[in-house]
């Protein structure tokens, strides 16, 4: 993944502006956006002020859809409280410090067994300003998966699933996220 995404993404978290070329995309500030808004007789939901800061007002998370060459989704079963059993794809919080590749790695090896490297940066994806979710795809380069007998606090094993109706998931927020990485 070339370093320029990583470090455009990084400007856009910390509120910069982008240069070059990308910054033609549609890169306004939200001072900008708040005046238009009120210009429209909108009363803005997010003071000009507010600043995106990691574990405090936002949360960032990784996803990451790794599959292999028969076309099957490497999946993990949770082991969270909340949806032990349930099966998800690879995913966490990024740590402070941390950057987006090394956090997907991080999360696929601790949930799955497996060694990745990341290889597409797929969409970010946001919900009302709490979190943001960078979805990667990668290749697996070593590594072996979790079996039920190596479960701990962050999967309770992994497997490649061919057909994911067979099991019970988490949320169906990922359906979307397969199909574009296919």
């Amino acid at each position: 993944m070339p370093d320029s995404v990583e470090q455009n993404i990084q400007k856009v978290l910390m509120g910069l502006p982008l240069d070059g070329d990308e910054a033609n995309i549609c890169d306004y500030s939200l001072d900008e956006i708040n005046h238009t808004l009120e210009s429209e007789g909108t009363q803005p939901s997010v003071d000009s002020e507010f600043k995106l800061i990691v574990g405090e007002t936002v949360t960032y998370i990784v996803a990451c859809v790794v599959i292999n060459e028969y076309g099957e989704v490497l999946m993990m079963q949770e082991a969270k409280k909340s949806c032990a059993g349930k099966w998800y794809l690879p995913a966490g919080r990024i740590e402070k410090g941390e950057n987006i590749i090394a956090a997907a790695e991080r999360e696929v090896l601790e949930e799955t067994g497996l060694k990745i490297e990341c290889t597409t940066l797929l969409l970010v994806e946001s919900a009302k300003g709490l979190w943001l979710r960078f979805v990667l795809t990668g290749r697996v380069i070593g590594g072996s998966l979790k079996t039920p007998s190596e479960a701990d606090k962050e999967s309770l094993q992994a497997k490649w699933i061919a057909n994911l109706d067979e099991l019970e998931l988490r949320a169906g927020d990922i359906m979307h996220l397969i199909e574009r990485a296919k």
